[in-house]
């Protein structure tokens, strides 16, 4: 996909004096290990490091990942693994995969007509709204994960490409939106460090190289954000920044199953008013979705089914 124009706001689309304007960017990065953030130098991971200085963060495991897919007895959502598929389902549509319907990388069963994305709730119920996602994972386009209905959608396929330079143009496409459009919630993914994970563990100093890199990507993204402050028309822009993972890595590499190295996940949160170093309480995969709505103005309607809950605004 080459769609790389930046998201605009319709010229008809008011807002009231003095009121904010939320706004949301939610960065995935698939397959890294939270131990292996707080355990790094800071100069290793310095924006990541960073954001949770100056926000709030907080880990879960996720209630899936039995080895075999099963788990008697255990609760419906262990059926799925530890995979990518299961793990950016559960963030983008905001339920488990008891729901959502997706328990591995092949997608089988997967009702994102009942459970779509983020992205496609807000812009379902306010048309207004300019969304856009980059990613460098094919299958999240091509599955239909990331809707039809999300103004942009870019790809920058890592599987054709290697995942090193197509997150490097994944990065180059969001940073031109956020310095040159006007979107109001943005999705980008990373996968570098997941194939780093699998080609050489979690413990390597490729894998070290990719966190560096992703966390290069990132420090783009928000130094474009803090420079819209300083723009007209810009100042009264509100946004939350939300960064996540699918799953963990083994320390050989590889994911899937039920160890707590593979079922880690994270949640960091930063945006105005949350006070520095704040810890989450167990944040879920399932909590972006909502926040995100929530952030956005969006009113979460019962019937859409989430099961995730909206992150405090002040933790």
């Amino acid at each position: 996909m080459t769609d790389v124009d930046p998201p605009g706001r319709p010229a008809e689309e008011g807002r009231a004096h003095g009121v904010q304007r939320g706004k949301v960017l939610v960065v995935g990065l698939d397959g890294v290990r939270f131990d292996r953030l707080t355990r790094s130098p800071s100069s290793m991971v310095p924006v990541l490091h960073g954001l949770m200085a100056a926000g709030a963060h907080g880990t879960s495991l996720l209630p899936y990942g039995e080895v075999d897919g099963q788990a008697e007895g255990g609760p419906s959502t262990s059926m799925a693994y530890t995979d990518s598929g299961p793990g950016w389902s559960s963030v983008l549509t905001g339920v488990w995969p008891d729901r959502h319907g997706v328990t591995g990388n092949d997608f089988t069963g997967a009702d994102y007509s009942r459970y779509p994305d983020f992205l496609s709730r807000a812009v379902t119920a306010r048309p207004g709204l300019r969304t856009a996602a980059a990613v460098s994972w094919p299958d999240l386009v091509h599955r239909g994960t990331l809707g039809p209905a999300i103004g942009r959608r870019v790809l920058h396929d890592g599987e054709a490409e290697g995942y090193e330079g197509a997150d490097r143009l994944v990065a180059d496409t969001a940073a031109h939106w956020l310095t040159d459009g006007d979107p109001d919630a943005v999705f980008v993914y990373f996968g570098a460090t997941d194939e780093a994970g699998h080609a050489t563990g979690s413990l390597s100093p490729a894998y070290d190289h990719a966190l560096l890199g992703t966390d290069a990507h990132l420090g783009r993204l928000l130094d474009a954000i803090a420079a819209r402050r300083s723009q007209p028309g810009r100042g009264d822009e509100r946004w939350t920044v939300l960064v996540t993972t699918d799953h963990g890595h083994l320390d050989t590499g590889g994911h899937g199953g039920d160890t707590r190295a593979e079922r880690e996940v994270f949640v960091i949160l930063a945006e105005p008013g949350v006070p520095g170093g704040t810890r989450l309480d167990t944040p879920r995969l399932i909590d972006l979705a909502p926040t995100v709505l929530d952030r956005l103005g969006v009113p979460i309607d019962p019937a859409w089914g989430l099961q995730g809950r909206i992150l405090p605004r002040s933790c």
